[in-house]
């Protein structure tokens, strides 16, 4: 299965293991909640989607990387105490909580969440002295004296042996009390999730020409290249654009640990850095693009990387656009439920100062919550980001309330973003349209067309924009993209 396919399934058992009966007991028993294991190659995901899980299913989350264990941090350290048996007084072992269990608790008391998830990285490369106690985890939910609180499910994750010398195989008995899923590298599925994550079109249009060059490992080979390196990649190529820093060759390889992946995506980057100047995307997105007629007259000639260059110059900076009206929706759709849930007139009142104390009150509250999510990794930088704009509107709107009576300051400036949202929005459609409509002039109704309609339909806010502004266009994708689908269909058939 993808990563995608097992983060649902992951979300499932989730779901399952906590849901309780009416009685408030668990519907399925601890006993036979079988932990998750994630067997795949590394740079895959495994780690990240335990993160969005958290998130999406709002749960704690305690991670740990089991090879930094020993038996002792994981199990407990022994204590004697002395206890009585038929009347006769006995020194026996005990155990302190385990700092894996301990952390779990500590969790639960930080973030308010009484249901989470363990994750246990490189379960399958942890030392022999703390194997027995980890295949006993594995099965019985316990460490030394001490059972992992109801409501927690275990995941854990690990490298097939042939992408690490270290690992240990579980035996027979142990696989028979897990839920094994076995992961697969899936350009499909992160290109997907690259594209919400608006990563540089450089990396994108390369990986769309070269698509096996987007998960390089040969078991036994010192090369290799993951989807975690394209992702890092892209985020300092797109740092160091926005700062103006010059990109070295020497940085490709830093990166792309893969000799011949590195030097092809070099060459590829500088054909990129060159379209880029010379498309000027900005101009073609507000329709006024007007090249001399020999230089439109060659570009359906250009080489499939250039002419791929292009097309993901002009979706990137659309990406842009829609990324920028996801969140200014979002923001939008904050400030008003904050407005509506204080039921404020519009009027001066002479109860100012019991509306000033309720609105601080409400934001305080409300930045307390997210202060618990971020310290437990639930709360995503865009949405710390969209909190402080709202925090800061709410609270110049608050002084001019105490200072003007302006007690319709909230309401008008909900207004204002709901009227910004809605600027956007067009800008974002018209966009599209005069982007298609220049691919459409320059290369016709071709893979470069649908290559760019896949971009606009794989992105959520532009999907949505797309179906509601620009139907014509929204059909001219549907349409497409199912010849094109059938179409890989039939090729796939032939090859067979």
């Amino acid at each position: 299965m993808n990563i995608q396919e097992a983060k649902e399934e992951i979300e499932k058992a989730v779901k399952a293991y906590t849901a309780r009966t009416e009685a408030g007991t668990l519907r399925i028993p601890i006993q036979r909640q079988r932990p998750v294991l994630l067997i795949g190659p590394p740079g895959i995901g495994k780690t990240a989607i335990m993160e969005q899980i958290a998130r999406d299913c709002a749960i704690g989350l305690v991670a740990y990387t089991m090879t930094h264990h020993t038996r002792q941090s994981a199990v407990g350290l022994p204590v004697l105490e002395r206890r009585k048996f038929d009347g006769t007084e006995y020194t026996v072992t005990s155990y302190t909580m385990s700092e894996i269990i301990a952390s779990v608790y500590e969790q639960m008391e930080k973030s308010g969440c009484q249901e989470g998830v363990l994750f246990l990285d490189e379960i399958n490369c942890v030392s022999e002295t703390l194997m027995p106690a980890m295949l006993q985890f594995l099965q019985y939910k316990t460490f030394g004296g001490h059972r992992l609180p109801e409501g927690w499910v275990i995941v854990a994750a690990g490298n097939p042996p042939a992408y690490n010398r270290s690992v240990r195989e579980f035996d027979t008995v142990t696989l028979d009390r897990v839920r094994r899923m076995e992961v697969e590298p899936d350009l499909q599925v992160w290109k997907e999730y690259a594209i919400e994550r608006r990563l540089h079109p450089a990396v994108l249009s390369f990986l769309e020409l070269r698509p096996e060059r987007f998960y390089v490992m040969e078991p036994g080979s010192s090369g290799f290249v993951t989807g975690r390196a394209w992702e890092d990649l892209s985020e300092i190529l797109l740092t160091m654009e926005e700062l103006g820093l010059e990109v070295e060759e020497t940085l490709f390889g830093q990166y792309l640990q893969d000799e011949d992946t590195a030097l092809e995506f070099s060459f590829y980057y500088r054909i990129y850095e060159r379209w880029k100047i010379k498309l000027k995307p900005e101009k073609i997105l507000a329709g006024d693009w007007e090249e001399p007629g020999e230089t439109a007259s060659a570009l359906p000639s250009l080489a499939l990387d250039e002419r791929l260059c292009i097309v993901w110059l002009l979706l990137q900076s659309i990406l842009d656009l829609g990324a920028r009206l996801g969140e200014q929706q979002k923001l939008s759709e904050s400030l008003r439920f904050f407005v509506e849930g204080l039921n404020l007139a519009e009027s001066p009142d002479e109860q100012a100062a019991e509306w000033e104390k309720l609105i601080c009150e409400r934001l305080a509250s409300r930045q307390k919550g997210l202060a618990v999510r971020k310290e437990n990794g639930l709360l995503s930088p865009e949405e710390e980001e969209r909190e402080q704009k709202l925090s800061v509107m709410i609270r110049a709107c608050t002084e001019d309330m105490r200072l003007k009576g302006d007690f319709g300051c909230l309401a008008g400036k909900s207004r204002e973003e709901s009227e910004k949202t809605e600027i956007q929005r067009q800008k974002l459609a018209s966009a599209m349209e005069h982007a298609a409509g220049f691919i459409r002039r320059i290369f016709g109704k071709r893979q470069e067309l649908v290559i760019f309609l896949t971009g606009l339909t794989e992105h959520s806010v532009c999907q949505e924009v797309l179906k509601k502004e620009e139907p014509k266009l929204w059909f001219e994708a549907e349409k497409l993209l199912s010849a094109d689908s059938r179409e890989e269909e039939l090729r796939k058939k032939l090859q067979g």
